[in-house]
């Protein structure tokens, strides 16, 4: 089937982008692939039309940065961070802030509806990436000012530690105190992380290497060796290709570095860490959207309201000019 999907992409000079939690299946004859940030830059200079294969978000993103090609998506998979943040909970969290007279940004990580990026881009906010995060929140702090982070705590927080800076969860005792406030979301993926992991896998290997999502909790990225974006963590391992490592991040991905670049790696959970949202996505399921689409009849093609695109634009534009 796989060779039935490359010819079809062919004949309508399609592009085929895959994010790295993608099954090989799919992921094996993509023509982009990349993290949240690495397929956003890639996307958004294309001039021909486009298949994304991930969850809804990615997709959106594409389109805001890229609306004059089609862009379609074989499932229209939802993140489930990206869930937890639905604009009108997102809109009171804002009002709480404004209420407590807190002067703030807010950074909204890229993993959120085209809706939240233009709530944010409408208050002069931008977007982040895991990979970019750090550099994003250090802009907005020398400006003097707070930072409103969402949806997900964890990489709040986690970046607040990495940076000397203090945080809190939206709701918390005293959280007007801290410098950078968190919408209180998560990753259902990267919270199956436990620090009792990390401690079976240093008891059993002494010399492991330990590398983590900052998607984790703060408690397990700060018993980790390394943490970082899933780009950084790919370069972390090709750098080390010999080195036992355990890593907490999304199963394919780390199958597939075991498979390609260090056989000597194992998956930091007692379960299977395999994202559902991105696992959606079958190669039957792309193969059937080319059939549609060289019958005349495609579907699952994104759209994004005029006023919202404009606005979630302005969030993207402000972390693509600071990458």
């Amino acid at each position: 089937m796989q060779e039935k999907v490359k010819a079809l992409l062919k004949k309508h000079n399609i592009t085929l982008a895959a994010h790295y939690y993608q099954k090989d299946e799919i992921f094996d004859i993509a023509d982009l692939s990349g993290d949240s940030l690495e397929l956003a830059k890639k996307t958004a200079a294309l001039k021909n039309p486009l298949i994304f294969c991930g969850v809804s978000f990615m997709g959106q993103s594409a389109k805001i940065l890229n609306p004059n090609i089609p862009v379609y998506m074989p499932k229209l998979a939802c993140c489930s961070m990206a869930r937890m943040a639905e604009e009108g909970k997102v809109e009171e969290n804002i009002k709480t802030l404004k209420e407590n007279n807190i002067d703030f940004i807010p950074i909204t990580y890229i993993n959120s509806s085209a809706k939240v990026k233009a709530i944010v881009g409408e208050l002069g906010g931008l977007t982040c990436t895991s990979s970019n995060a750090k550099k994003i929140v250090s802009h907005i702090l020398n400006q003097g000012k707070k930072i409103f982070f969402l949806p997900d705590k964890n990489l709040g927080q986690n970046i607040a530690r990495m940076m000397g800076v203090s945080s809190s969860v939206i709701g918390d005792i005293n959280f007007q105190e801290a410098d950078i406030i968190c919408y209180d979301g998560h990753c259902s993926v990267h919270q199956v992380f436990m620090p009792e992991h990390i401690e079976f896998y240093k008891e059993k290997f002494p010399d492991i290497k330990i590398v983590v999502h900052p998607e984790c909790s703060p408690e397990v990225c700060e018993m980790a060796d390394f943490v970082g974006s899933t780009s950084q963590i790919i370069n972390y391992v090709k750098e080390n290709p010999n080195k036992r490592m355990a890593i907490g991040t999304e199963y394919n991905l780390v199958q597939r570095m075991k498979r390609d670049i260090n056989p000597n790696i194992y998956v930091l959970s007692s379960t299977k860490p395999e994202c559902p949202s991105m696992n959606e996505t079958s190669l039957e399921e792309l193969y059937n959207l080319l059939k549609a689409i060289d019958e005349g009849n495609p579907y699952n093609e994104i759209e994004v309201d005029k006023s919202v695109q404009e606005n979630a634009l302005k969030a993207l534009q402000r972390m693509m000019e600071l990458s």
